[in-house]
């Protein structure tokens, strides 16, 4: 989505006093709207159905603004195989391939999240109610459509903490530990915009990382940085992150 388009969102929240909202965007979409989004002067959110999200919309207004409260307009349809023991081992692919061939955009959905040969997506309200009725196959298996009103527990926030030792508390150092990458990789990976830091795309490889932090490398991984532990004997540095898997 274009700069100019958000902008009419924005403001056009503002003038009304009613919630508007953009469709899905990924990171490096989000990225790019944060650089700017505070120029704007207009409250907005970030969502995309869970926490984790990885595709999200933006919603502009808030209560203060336009005096009531709004779910934004993302629903949650799961699509399961009819026989599981016919059925293939789907894919994201798979999933993402057949929604968009019944002509829905990339723009209309969000995550999709697999567990168990059973598909999760987030997607634009207006599209639910098509795609519960008009989702048959998934390549060659059939399939059912709900909607639900939440991912089962322990969906899309599965994490794991390690504890490393790096050198410094510098970005590219702690993506090199994380990624087992070379320091070099890892300021390649930032210097072509693929490392985004709290869904703002990283531009110094030099940053500090602060307690809290979520960094996701495009093509790698994400992960939160937890907590410095102190250092070590041979003054390195010994810190904790949460690992995405």
């Amino acid at each position: 989505m274009d700069r100019k388009r958000i902008e009419e969102l924005a403001f056009k929240a503002e003038r009304l006093g009613n919630y508007t909202y953009t469709d899905f965007m990924g990171q490096g979409d989000l990225a790019s709207f944060l650089d700017y989004a505070d120029t704007l002067g207009v409250p907005y959110t970030v969502c995309g159905g869970y926490p984790e999200s990885e595709r999200v919309v933006i919603c502009f207004g808030s209560v203060e603004m336009c005096g009531y409260s709004e779910d934004p307009p993302i629903r949650l349809v799961e699509i399961r195989s009819r026989g599981k023991k016919f059925a293939e081992e789907l894919t994201h692919r798979d999933y993402l391939g057949a929604l968009m061939n019944l002509g829905i955009t990339r723009e209309m959905l969000g995550d999709i999240i697999i567990s168990d040969n059973i598909a999760y997506v987030f997607v634009a309200e207006h599209m639910a109610g098509y795609i519960t009725d008009s989702l048959m196959n998934v390549k060659h298996t059939a399939v059912d459509c709900c909607l639900t009103e939440e991912l089962p527990e322990g969906l899309g926030s599965k994490k794991e903490e390690r504890q490393l030792i790096v050198s410094s508390n510098r970005l590219d150092s702690i993506i090199a530990r994380v990624f087992n990458l070379s320091r070099e990789q890892a300021g390649d990976c930032i210097r072509e915009g693929r490392v985004f830091v709290n869904g703002r795309t990283a531009v110094k490889k030099e940053k500090s990382l602060t307690e809290g932090d979520r960094v996701s490398v495009r093509g790698k991984g994400k992960f939160i940085f937890s907590t410095e532990n102190g250092k070590t004997k041979k003054d390195r540095l010994s810190i904790t992150i949460l690992l995405y898997i």
